[in-house]
Order: structure tokens, then sequence, then C-alpha cells
């Protein structure tokens, strides 16, 4: 009985390492999939769908709805939107290279995500301010959209402010206060 409790004990430990990742907020699925694209979108950042051979793209929102068009499975919009951020499909890269290109995560930045919890991996990438994360400077390309993506499969969004030159953390609560 003991060396059961052990056991079970170390497999839940080394669970909670593990990265429960958090689905997209709904309410941007359905703003996305019921936006009338007549008018800019509030989603000004990126987002990343699973492609072939283990690799991500980034791609903006009229991209997805391009994708979605050519999709050859019979999905709505919403449920397309729902699986792909989700990181439940993959996207044939075939059919987003005019779109975007599908990269292999930077492996130092993937480690480090793997191996701590979301919050150290802020700390490690941002620094904290009083309203909210900034990320830190002087990241290679590969790197930056590497943190990106790990803090987009956690619901949150890497904006860059081109009006004073940074990139912050957007939670979806965010998105929706305007």
């Amino acid at each position: 009985m003991l060396k059961f409790i052990l056991i079970a004990f170390i497999v839940l430990s080394s669970c909670s390492r593990n990265k429960n990742t958090k689905r997209i907020d709904s309410r941007i699925i359905y703003e996305m999939a019921y936006d009338d694209r007549t008018t800019p979108s509030r989603f000004d950042f990126d987002f990343f769908v699973r492609c072939n051979n283990g690799k991500v793209a980034m791609i903006n929102e009229p991209a997805l709805w391009g994708i979605h068009r050519e999709n050859p499975k019979n999905l709505s919009y919403e449920k397309f939107l729902d699986l792909a951020l989700n990181q439940i499909i993959e996207v044939d890269d075939t059919r987003i290279l005019s779109s975007a290109d599908c990269f292999l995560l930077d492996s130092k930045v993937a480690n480090y995500y793997k191996s701590h919890s979301l919050e150290d991996f802020l700390r490690e990438y941002f620094i904290k301010e009083n309203s909210g994360w900034r990320l830190k400077d002087g990241y290679a390309k590969s790197q930056l959209m590497s943190i990106s993506y790990y803090c987009f499969i956690n619901n949150k969004f890497l904006q860059f402010d081109d009006f004073i030159g940074i990139y912050i953390l957007v939670e979806p609560d965010e998105l929706f206060l305007k």
C-alpha cells in the first residue's frame, strides 16, 4: 500500500510541472467568427496555429479567414477557429505559406517553458510593471516568436505598442473593456 501511495505521489508531482494551457477565450473566437470584416479588428496581435512536422505558424486574423475558406473540411468558421487556435488541429502548411511561415520553436525558450511554472516563465522573459507585463529587450526573432507562442497558448497575447516601442502582455478581459 505504501508503495502505491509513493508511486501515485511521484506521478502527481511530475504532472504538476506540466502546463495546463488555457483555451483561447471564447469571446475572442465568437467575435472573430461573426465579425463583418468591413472594419478593423480589435485583435491586432498575432495568433498561432500548429503546422505539420511539429512546427507552428504566427498568423493574423485575415489569413485565418483565408485558410478557413480553402479548408477542405466542412467546419464552420467558429469551429475552425476553436480547433486551430486551441492547437487541436494542424493546419496544412501548404495552405498558409503565402500568409505565414511555419517555424520550429526556439529550444532554449521551449525548454524553459516546459521545466518551469507559467509565473516563472513570465518573470524570466518579462518585467512586471504596475499595469502588467512588459517584454524584456534583446531577443532574437525566433525567441520572440516562441515567447509569444507560449503566452498565446496560455491565453495571453503579446502586443506591440508602437507609440513607446515595447511589447506588452494583454489579457482577454483587457480586450473587452473598450
